[in-house]
């Protein structure tokens, strides 16, 4: 049985733009603590001249993930979160859809992108990169995360052996941040993001799939 989950915003205006910026740095901290936190055991370890072998190569292969996983946050987070990533108001498909590889590969599930190239509008474009990460969450055993529509109308539907869906994802997705954490910022950015065009972003879950669908006024 399908369950559509009321998104309809609350009254509250919510934080600050001080206070969001700072919820959203603990939230790309937290991401980047593990990866940092394996590069300076791997050169630990490689700093003691008693570790040879086994533990030498173990060593190189940590500093090859944490170094491979904190890249791949650091690119997502460039694009959702910050200025960078195009001309004007726009942003790069390509980048977006290299960002989002990228970070599927340090994640459970696999990426299935079927949104177009080009440039698109800065709004858009992080709206859906921050929904596919969400997606990501939604599927911790595994699975499949697909992205279909277009740029203007865009559906991302998690598939995978356990389907979750965070309540407090779907209150801040509506703009609630009475209870904002650092984990769901970026939720409430895109929110944000959503209403300052005349959007939408509805939710629906099943047993089997969590499915987010944004649409943009052209």
């Amino acid at each position: 049985m399908s369950e559509a989950l009321d998104l309809t915003p609350p009254d509250d205006e919510g934080p600050d733009a001080l206070a969001l910026s700072a919820l959203l740095s603990s939230r790309v901290c937290h991401d980047l603590i593990n990866p940092v936190g394996a590069l300076s055991s791997g050169l630990e370890v490689l700093d003691d001249p008693a570790m040879e072998g086994a533990m030498h190569e173990a060593a190189m292969d940590l500093i090859r993930a944490g170094a491979q996983k904190a890249i791949a946050l650091l690119s997502y987070a460039r694009l959702a979160y910050g200025a960078a990533g195009g001309f004007g108001a726009q942003i790069s498909l390509e980048d977006a859809k290299k960002a989002l590889e990228g970070l599927f590969e340090i994640t459970k599930p696999d990426l299935e992108w079927g949104i177009g190239t080009g440039l698109a509008a800065k709004e858009n474009v992080k709206v859906l990169l921050v929904l596919a990460y969400a997606a990501a969450d939604c599927v911790p055993r595994g699975g499949t995360v697909s992205i279909s529509g277009d740029i203007e109308s865009f559906t991302i539907v998690a598939t995978g052996k356990k389907v979750l869906l965070n309540d407090d994802l779907v209150k801040v997705l509506s703009g609630d941040a009475s209870d904002l954490t650092p984990k769901n910022t970026p939720a409430l950015i895109a929110s944000q993001l959503v209403t300052s065009v005349g959007g939408s972003v509805k939710v629906a879950r099943t047993e089997e799939a969590v499915t987010f669908k944004a649409a943009f006024k052209s």
